[in-house]
């Protein structure tokens, strides 16, 4: 079971209604579309923003945790922060240039050795990427957060204290010549298992 976006149509052409998930620990699919994972695994979903009308939506565990419906998104970067060992949602905060670097570095500088971080931009996530966050967003994995420019679509999952590229991240670039809408790029979707235990 999982709580999906009302007002969609599913494959059947049928509505979405609203429904809960639970089953922390059971091999299941659902939010995180068409993954059925391990035990050992959070089965996660990400979609970036579309331009500025759509928002971003992250999944843990089946479960919408930022998103339109539940209208918890904002302009920049949407993160949301997880114990790894338990799933426990530990924090989700969006970060645009309104908010002030100090509170996304306050925020990025208190994550837990362990815990798992997912990201998603809405419209554009340039304006908060400093040097110094970037650096930060490359402790967890990202190879991609130092190219992030203005209005390009970034969506990424990592974790603190990995010692590896993350497998989980994509970029597309805010190009003229091949955006789809207008002035912005098209979205991006990551999703997968990520490991319970990191």
């Amino acid at each position: 079971m999982c709580i999906l976006e009302s007002g969609q149509f599913n494959s059947s052409g049928h509505l979405f209604s609203v429904q809960q998930c639970s089953n922390l620990f059971e091999s299941h699919s659902g939010c995180c579309p068409h993954k059925i994972c391990p035990v050992d695994h959070y089965p996660f979903f990400i979609r970036s923003g579309l331009a500025n009308i759509v928002g971003p939506k992250i999944c843990l565990n089946n479960t919408i945790i930022m998103g339109g419906l539940i209208n918890n998104i904002g302009r920049g970067l949407n993160i949301v922060v997880v114990k790894g060992e338990t799933g426990e949602i530990l924090a989700h905060r969006y970060f645009n240039v309104f908010s002030g670097g100090e509170f996304i570095m306050y925020f990025l500088k208190s994550i837990q050795i362990g815990s798992i971080v997912l990201v998603a931009s809405y419209d554009d996530p340039a304006a908060v990427l400093t040097d110094e966050i970037i650096e930060i967003f490359a402790g967890l994995g990202s190879t991609m957060s130092g190219s992030v420019k203005k209005r390009d679509t970034w969506v990424f999952a990592g974790s603190a204290g990995i010692l590896e590229e993350s497998q989980f991240e994509k970029l597309t670039a805010n190009d003229e010549k091949s955006n789809v809408y207008g002035d912005w790029p098209e979205m991006e979707e990551v999703g997968g298992c990520f490991p319970r235990k990191i």
